[in-house]
């Protein structure tokens, strides 16, 4: 009968010692999982900034193309909102400036356009230059985007 109880006491310790290693796995999967999510919806809401970025210097290159003494040089001059709540609450939107040139052939506009969302922002400069037509050069030596 003493012979039984001493297998019996080694069970226990071991028992315990499976039970704890396979805690630590558990938490260090759910751990992981959770690090990749939240890294996930970073570059998420990055690649949006990015394109309400994009989006604002597209507006602001309209803007000019129809006006084309067209600035707005005051910072964050106006804003394009992607959302029902926009920029007034931080999210979904692009706040552009357009400084520079006032339409002469070779002068340059500067366009910068930030879009936002969430915690994220991204920040895009246009620099274009009218020609001799009027009409916004094509070229890649006088429009040039540049991710600042």
């Amino acid at each position: 009968m003493k012979k039984s109880l001493k297998h019996g006491v080694a069970t226990l310790p071991t028992v315990m010692v499976l039970g704890v290693m396979a805690l630590v796995v558990a938490v260090s999967v759910t751990t992981l999982s959770y690090t990749e999510l939240f890294i996930s919806q970073g570059g998420s809401q990055s690649s949006r900034a990015h394109f309400y970025a994009e989006a604002g210097a597209r507006d602001a290159l309209v803007k000019i193309a129809r006006k084309k003494n067209y600035t707005c040089s005051a910072v964050d001059c106006y804003t394009i909102d992607f959302s029902s709540n926009g920029c007034s609450s931080g999210n979904d939107c692009a706040k552009v400036s357009v400084s520079g040139g006032v339409g002469t052939t070779g002068d340059p506009k500067v366009i910068t356009s930030k879009g936002i969302m969430k915690s994220s922002t991204r920040t895009i400069q246009v620099s274009v230059v009218i020609d001799s037509s009027g009409l916004i050069a094509t070229s890649t030596a006088q429009t040039v985007w540049t991710e600042i």
